[in-house]
């Protein structure tokens, strides 16, 4: 019963990381598995730390203006 209950608390610290990152604009996938190699713990103070990346930009397209002759 203690093992499901670490476990569970483990699993949230790397859920937390993956909302972390990717509120950060970093790549969730990576700090996920650097979280599950390194330390949950660690890799949290490390995102906490670092500045938020810009955003991506959304590029949209203008329509031409079809002239009729």
């Amino acid at each position: 019963m203690d093992w499901i209950i670490v476990l569970l608390i483990y699993a949230l610290f790397i859920y937390g990381v993956f909302r972390l990152a990717k509120s950060k604009n970093r790549d969730p996938g990576g700090w996920v598995l650097a979280s599950i190699i390194i330390s949950p713990v660690i890799v949290l103070v490390v995102l906490v730390i670092m500045q938020k990346l810009p955003g991506k930009k959304k590029t949209t397209k203008k329509r031409k203006k079809i002239t009729k002759k």
